[in-house]
């Protein structure tokens, strides 16, 4: 997705990523920068840092690096285009909507939107004619508001009936945003046939895929989803997000169930604080979408097998979004309830009692693992002890860490020195991967005058001169990015450190933003001026050295002294006297 350059360097002008770190995770002022403990690799001591002169974060154990674009696409798990959006909101930009999609995918987005919403009115016309699907839903309690609100449909039984709404009913685009398909026969039909249909909508208010669920007991699947598309990918979305944001944030948490009829079933006794994954586990970006409205996350399953199963899943799959800001808790339902039935034969008051009785994290971890363990023998201790490290490790929040382990120390009669020399330690002779890369990237880089002088500008833009411009006259890589760091500090020396990363990476590639920052974080915060200063002098002999090498050259071509010219002669008197 492209943007005007112009619009991107403003936007990461404006944005102060301190500000975007610290929210996620807490910093601590060291001199001029920030640190903490990084976020995408486990670490005892902070080598993670945030700069505000610089607008970048680096981390000098695993080599991760980026601005604030980067940072919400790698820790919040947002795509591009909505990590834009985020940074444009907050900060008070508008984002040139013209500019998000070749004119091709804009055009595919548009069509599968509408067919979507195409779809979606016929669904809900039908539910109003069909006696048996308003018969279904009200023996499940629900009411005609309720049905209203989620836009609640009903897709009939029967192969073509969308041929009656879609002029040409072959269509490819039907196909991709899942409301046909075609048989090996060549046949089109319909893929919802016999089911309610609840629209699943986008935080824009657009329809971007269904969930059907069927009237026929007998038929399977109990719960079919439209496939995967541009629009629609189920491990960023949540069912009801749309309409329960409000009420998310009134109530300070959220509740996370199963499926679109517990979310439907809730809402109808007024409990709207809830969401749904859409037929897959938890994920870490359904987290990060939850903890923008709201700190408080209840995971709500059914008390059976199936029902803990997911419970740790979601469990697993969350610890890395969790930060001593954000609380993750889990409830149970009494056997053979899920939380539609329990709500309908208990009450709403005593739903919510139960969701803000729910076990905290760490509480429902050691209940899951000491079910089966009593920790009498030595062997039941080292038995849960390895089966909580890895739970421990993936914990990027210090506090809640720290209090989570000496929980532990106390159920296995160990002191917290003990406990922290078998939790969590390090193999020195594994290094991640991005660290391997960044070492290795160090060691390959010479630090020439060129790249000195590069940097030093980046630091500081406006100790650029136009004059810098025509130090570099080669067509080597280094002359090249000099001239592209001067060009850009020249042309607004406001700029920061961020966006000229920005305009750097569209025009010489991520590799070389990698390499800048390595060296970078090699030079540090210091006056430039002088070391500017000297470095140009250096530059501009070297470039003048060069420059009478090749005029030598040409003069030595020539050979007899009769075809110089006076411009030739004088050089080589002048380079005589020297």
């Amino acid at each position: 997705m492209a943007f005007p350059e112009s619009f991107t360097l403003e936007l990461l002008n404006r944005t102060d990523i301190v500000d975007i770190v610290d929210k996620r995770v807490p910093l601590k002022k060291k001199g001029s920068e920030y640190s903490a403990n990084c976020p995408f690799h486990q670490e005892k001591t902070p080598s993670f840092t945030v700069s505000p002169s610089k607008q970048f974060y680096h981390c000098f154990g695993c080599g991760a690096h980026g601005n604030a674009i980067g940072f919400l696409i790698e820790h919040d798990g947002l795509t591009f285009l909505d990590a834009i959006n985020y940074l444009a909101s907050s900060v008070g930009l508008e984002v040139p909507k013209s500019n998000f999609q070749s004119p091709e995918k804009k055009q595919q987005s548009s069509n599968l939107l509408e067919a979507l919403n195409i779809a979606n009115i016929y669904y809900k016309s039908q539910l109003k004619k069909s006696r048996l699907a308003i018969n279904y839903l009200k023996d499940r309690g629900l009411s005609g508001k309720t049905a209203k609100d989620f836009s609640i449909g009903y897709a009939p039984d029967g192969y073509e009936n969308l041929k009656s709404t879609f002029k040409n009913y072959q269509d490819e685009t039907l196909i991709k945003a899942g409301l046909t398909d075609k048989s090996d026969n060549g046949k089109y039909y319909d893929r919802f046939r016999g089911r309610i249909m609840f629209p699943i909508y986008n935080t824009k208010g657009d329809v971007i895929g269904f969930g059907g669920r069927v009237i026929d007991s007998e038929k399977t699947p109990k719960y079919y989803n439209s496939p995967e598309t541009p629009l629609f990918q189920k491990k960023y979305e949540l069912y009801g997000l749309l309409t329960s944001r409000k009420a998310i944030h009134d109530e300070g948490y959220a509740i996370v169930v199963e499926g679109y009829m517990d979310v439907v079933g809730l809402a109808q006794f007024e409990i709207r604080n809830v969401v749904a994954t859409l037929g897959t586990a938890t994920t870490e970006f359904h987290i990060q979408k939850l903890i923008r409205y709201t700190s408080e996350i209840v995971f709500c399953f059914d008390g059976d097998r199936a029902g803990k199963s997911a419970a740790w899943k979601a469990m697993n799959n969350s610890l890395s979004s969790i930060t001593d800001s954000v609380q993750l808790k889990f409830l149970f339902l009494p056997s053979k309830h899920d939380p539609d039935s329990y709500v309908r034969e208990k009450s709403a008051k005593d739903f919510q009692n139960l969701a803000r009785q729910a076990l905290p994290l760490t509480e429902y971890v050691i209940k899951y693992l000491t079910t089966d363990n009593d920790l009498v023998s030595q062997e039941s201790k080292v038995k849960f002890l390895n089966n909580i490290e890895p739970i421990i490790m993936k914990i990027n929040a210090p506090k809640f860490s720290l209090l989570f382990k000496k929980r532990i120390a106390e159920l296995v009669n160990l002191d917290m020195s003990e406990i922290n020399q078998v939790i969590g330690k390090v193999n020195k002779q594994k290094l991640p991967t991005r660290q391997k890369v960044n070492n290795k990237i160090q060691r390959k880089i010479l630090m020439s005058s060129t790249r000195k002088f590069s940097l030093l500008i980046i630091l500081n833009p406006g100790l650029a001169k136009k004059e810098d411009l025509h130090m570099f006259q080669s067509d080597l890589h280094e002359a090249k990015l000099a001239n592209a760091i001067i060009e850009i500090s020249l042309k607004d020396t406001e700029y920061n450190m961020a966006s000229i990363f920005h305009f750097l990476s569209n025009r010489f590639g991520e590799k070389v933003i990698e390499e800048l920052n390595s060296q970078l974080a090699t030079v540090g915060e210091m006056n430039c001026e002088l070391e500017i200063d000297a470095l140009r002098t250096n530059l501009k002999n070297k470039q003048s050295a060069i420059e009478k090498k090749n005029t030598l050259n040409q003069i030595e071509k020539k050979g007899n002294t009769n075809l110089l010219s006076d411009e030739d002669k004088d050089f080589l008197r002048n380079i005589t006297k020297r």
